[in-house]
């Protein structure tokens, strides 16, 4: 069996009484490349009637999110009792974490690392001891998700919805002032935005679950950022037209072959991703350009000699100009002309 084999299934858990001297834990081989395929778990304990403070270092990098999610390669802190966990949040990238005050006297980090990419210089965090009394609730309108602890002693990750105080309109008029789910949760929840955003593909238990949480660990699970920008960059769209050439042209006195060619017109609405959409707004040009196009053309021409003789049936190609939308905007009756 050979050394790779065995280093795949390498796990390591570690227990660390928190002292007033303080100390650090980092991933293996920092600041350089982090191995592949580690499960890592740090248990912080410091004596009853403390808490813990967690600093990481700026020097920070771990492999990148997928659609804003940290899937593969990531650090992760849980604030544990004996009843529950909070998790306080799954990174990586390059940005370091906030640091943060445990409320209780018990953390866990887990590093993990996946058997594809890895990057450097992985990370380090440094632990302290905190006497101080609890920190307050939070004076937002959100509460910090709890974890209830299942029979085994592994935590579910719950829903990413505590209390709302606000009514649905309330709440609907809320989520239109953001482009982002990332932006969403942050205002609404701050201190538990991270968690509730991972748990949205990874909860168990719920009876229904769709197909973003069968994918949720493939490369193809839903993307609910591009949808919404989806919305706003193809609602009012230039888009195939097809013009009747004699009323487009409005031309009495001739016939063309084909009689109908396609241009580009805006089209759609001015729908949810637009300011004041439901205003009366509309989808109108902003740009267009004059495009020649070659048709076959008839015009009779009746001159005194055969006016009454039936006309000779000439057809001529010939060059007709077409109106093309090149760019589209939405435009409101509350906003000025331009």
């Amino acid at each position: 069996m050979s050394h790779l084999y065995l280093y795949y299934f390498y796990r390591k858990e570690e227990n660390i009484t928190v002292t007033p001297v303080g100390g650090a834990i980092h991933s293996p081989r920092y600041p350089s490349a982090y191995p592949r395929n580690l499960l890592l778990s740090w248990k912080l304990l410091s004596p009853p009637g403390s808490r813990i403070h967690l600093e990481f270092d700026g020097h920070f990098g771990l492999e990148e999110a997928e659609n804003g999610v940290c899937r593969y390669d990531f650090v992760e802190v849980e604030d544990q009792s004996e009843t529950s966990t909070i998790i306080w949040g799954r990174w990586c990238g390059q940005k370091a974490p906030p640091s943060l005050n445990s409320k209780t006297n018990t953390l866990r980090v887990t590093f993990k690392s996946d058997d594809y990419f890895v990057a450097k210089p992985g990370f380090k965090v440094y632990y302290s001891l905190l006497y101080d009394t609890p920190l307050p609730a939070s004076n937002t309108n959100w509460e910090a998700v709890t974890v209830p602890m299942s029979d085994s002693g592994v935590g579910q990750i719950p829903a990413a919805v505590t209390e709302v105080p606000f009514s649905l309109e309330d709440l609907d008029r809320t989520i239109a002032a953001f482009d982002t789910v990332e932006q969403l949760l942050r205002s609404l929840s701050p201190d538990t935005w991270r968690q509730d955003l991972d748990s949205i593909y990874t909860q168990t238990h719920i009876h229904y679950r769709s197909r973003a949480y069968h994918l949720a660990s493939r490369h193809n699970k839903v993307d609910l950022n591009r949808l919404y920008e989806d919305v706003k960059r193809y609602s009012c769209t230039p888009r195939n037209y097809s013009v009747n050439l004699r009323e487009e042209l409005r031309a009495t006195n001739a016939v063309f072959f084909p009689r109908c060619l396609l241009v580009k017109r805006c089209g759609g609405n001015c729908g949810c991703g637009t300011d004041n959409w439901n205003n009366g707004c509309t989808c109108q040009a902003s740009k267009t350009t004059v495009k020649l196009h070659e048709v076959l053309k008839y015009a009779p021409e009746v001159t005194p000699y055969q006016r009454h003789r039936r006309p000779r049936v000439h057809w001529v190609i010939d060059e007709i100009f077409l109106t093309h939308h090149e760019k589209c905007e939405c435009a409101c009756p509350s906003q000025p002309p331009r």
